[in-house]
């Protein structure tokens, strides 16, 4: 049974990554409660689940976001099996997400303008610890990637999978293949455009020295390999890290989202556009202010 919902989902467009996730989430459920997939389940097991998950006996409690990550792809998963009448009845009918107080929303973390720049700082100044690679071609690479991440708002595997012939620096706009195969088009700033064409420029002096790189139809490579991977790339940006706090690669696309609210007055449906998402909901989230706003809001009030 999980195996025909495996091959739905690589039917629909999902991502490798995606449906391992899926998968993953789902065998987990049936793992904590002993079950089988084609097992007869109640909303009370969910919510008992969502219990063991909030409360486990072992460990640490799990995000709310992991949480409601795993009841989504449950979601999807009874959803499918109903549908395909493998199962009469959907547990998940009555099964809502959780609501997150604000510390929790605090996870989308972002970066500041001062954070950024001190970024591209570092970048500049962090020594290569690996033999044998160019000081000057990874910095180039890596401040490009980093600029793509957060003026265009590319998630890890769309910046991974980016050909250059995805790029109209003509008419200044990226061709961006998303989850569910889903295509958009994201116009690029002036900022970008100095970016890119730098990086372009120096990549194109490489393809003259490296035949990986000649033979790349992709923006990014690696030190051996034509294509800069997913893991790669994330290890990366974690090197640049600062003890008191973690750089991820989605970090950047918050960031993009947060800063282009700020841009556009809070045009949600604009930045929706812009980022790929697929419900508003996902986008309204960057509205909420993060604890710093809110603790210069404070200190902004009249002084007696």
């Amino acid at each position: 049974m999980l195996h025909e919902y495996e091959t739905y989902l690589q039917e629909k467009g999902f991502s490798p990554n995606t449906v391992i996730s899926y998968l993953n989430d789902v065998n987990q459920f049936l793992k904590d409660l002993h079950l089988r997939p084609g097992d007869y389940v109640t909303s009370a097991d969910i919510r008992k689940w969502i219990q063991q998950m909030l409360n486990p006996v072992e460990g640490k409690p799990l995000a709310i976001s992991t949480i409601n990550r795993r009841l989504n792809s449950l979601r999807s998963f009874y959803a499918w099996a109903v549908k395909h009448h493998k199962l009469e009845q959907n547990p998940m009918k009555d099964i809502q997400d959780l609501k997150s107080a604000d510390e929790d929303n605090e996870k989308i973390m972002w970066l500041t303008e001062e954070e950024f720049e001190d970024l591209l700082h570092r970048m500049r100044k962090k020594p290569v610890q690996s033999r044998g690679v160019d000081p000057e071609e990874k910095y180039r690479r890596d401040r490009a990637v980093v600029y793509l991440l957060t003026y265009a708002g590319l998630r890890v595997e769309e910046l991974s999978n980016l050909k250059l012939t995805d790029l109209d620096l003509e008419m200044k706009r990226i061709r961006i293949v998303g989850k569910g195969m889903k295509v958009r088009t994201v116009p690029i700033s002036n900022i970008l455009l100095a970016e890119l064409e730098d990086w372009l420029k120096f990549r194109a002096e490489m393809a003259k020295k490296k035949p990986h790189v000649a033979e790349s139809p992709y923006v990014f490579y690696s030190q051996r390999s034509p294509k800069f991977s997913v893991r790669g790339i994330q290890r990366m940006i974690e090197s640049y890290s600062l003890p008191n706090k973690k750089l991820t690669p989605h970090m950047f696309r918050h960031t993009f989202c947060k800063w282009m609210l700020k841009a556009t007055n809070n045009d949600i449906e604009k930045v929706r556009r812009l980022a790929g998402h697929s419900n508003i909901a996902t986008t309204s989230r960057y509205l909420k202010d993060s604890y710093s706003d809110l603790a210069d809001a404070v200190e902004a009030l009249p002084k007696f």
